[in-house]
């Protein structure tokens, strides 16, 4: 959601919009399946797909093939109408909570046009995804587990942080969101857990010096871990940052099958666990304007996609979308 009342979401091949923030409609079908998107303005944004990227700059009401880079394009975070990053190609992309993640061999690219045409950028090994809070300050997490900071665009990039179990071994997924120059949270997913359970590590920075580990896996990555809070469920879900300081966090919870609500303030100083999505094994992406009031977009054990939307910080849920899933053939 861009705003209280104005907001986008994909699904089951088709994009979705609000404009009063409690009735939904299609604003566009497709065979493609969409995976993520980037609005900066309610005018202004980008969907991308397994197979496309599409952009917008009247709000929804059309949308139009963009380029692609030498490789497909997996994500995209712009700061303008014009200037962007994403990341491009690598090896067996898997959705993970609004971002498609390679596990390796992706590249850095940059558009300075709206996505009309890609450059490729030098970068860390194997870039997973890239956020910038402004044209010259980024962030970029690798599938190693390792995060790194750029003040110059993205030409140069530093390391900053080595999360849990970083380096060579199991594959690491990083989804990063920035929420100024210095300021970013990192929810790291880490292969090969005990049974039901999938190890996490989530950190956070103000100052781009600092690091909080701000919550873990409650069994496997947690008791390697002694001291670090236990995160909202067995399974990473979704992830929206507020402001540099506030956070939301909604655990998939597929022993449970309920989407548990964990509000993370103070940088992560202070957690608060909230309500819970009732069945909803699995989340794909989550939108809070504030710590009170955002939307999740979900999927029921029957199988639909759900839309659920809170007004007092996940207490209490109220479902404002439901689309079935076409059957395969």
């Amino acid at each position: 959601m861009l705003t209280p009342r104005v907001g986008w979401a994909v699904g089951s091949g088709a994009i979705f919009t609000t404009s009063d923030g409690t009735h939904w409609s299609k604003q566009y079908s497709s065979t493609n399946q969409y995976v993520g998107l980037d609005f900066i303005s309610t005018t202004t944004g980008w969907v991308v797909g397994l197979h496309d990227v599409l952009g917008t700059i009247d709000g929804g009401r059309s949308w139009h093939e963009l380029g692609e880079a030498q490789k497909p394009i997996r994500s995209v975070h712009f700061v303008s109408s014009t200037q962007g990053w994403g990341i491009a190609g690598g090896t067996n992309p898997v959705p993970n909570h609004g971002t498609l993640l390679p596990d390796a061999a992706a590249t850095l690219v940059t558009s300075t046009n709206g996505g009309v045409s890609w450059t490729t950028l030098a970068s860390p090994t194997d870039p997973q995804s890239v956020c910038f809070s402004d044209p010259g300050h980024g962030w970029l997490a690798t599938a190693a587990g390792v995060v790194y900071a750029s003040n110059d665009g993205g030409s140069t990039w530093t390391n900053v942080l080595e999360m849990f179990q970083s380096g060579a071994g199991p594959g690491h997924q990083t989804v990063i969101q920035c929420a100024a120059p210095s300021a970013l949270w990192a929810w790291e997913t880490i292969e090969n857990g005990a049974g039901g359970h999938l190890p996490y590590v989530v950190y956070a920075t103000q100052d781009g010096r600092s690091w909080r580990t701000v919550m873990a896996e409650p069994v496997t990555s947690g008791n390697l871990l002694p001291g670090v809070p236990a995160g909202p469920d067995s399974h990473a879900g979704s992830l929206s940052v507020v402001d540099p300081t506030d956070a939301v966090f909604i655990g998939d919870g597929p022993a449970t099958d309920v989407a548990k609500c964990l509000i993370a303030s103070q940088g992560g100083a202070t957690l608060k666990r909230t309500g819970a999505i009732p069945d909803a094994p699995e989340t794909f992406d989550a939108a809070f304007v504030s710590t009170s009031v955002g939307w999740v977009l979900a999927r029921h054990t029957t199988g639909e996609f759900v839309v659920e939307a809170t007004a007092d910080g996940g207490y209490h849920w109220t479902q404002q979308l439901s689309v079935t899933v076409p059957s395969p053939g």
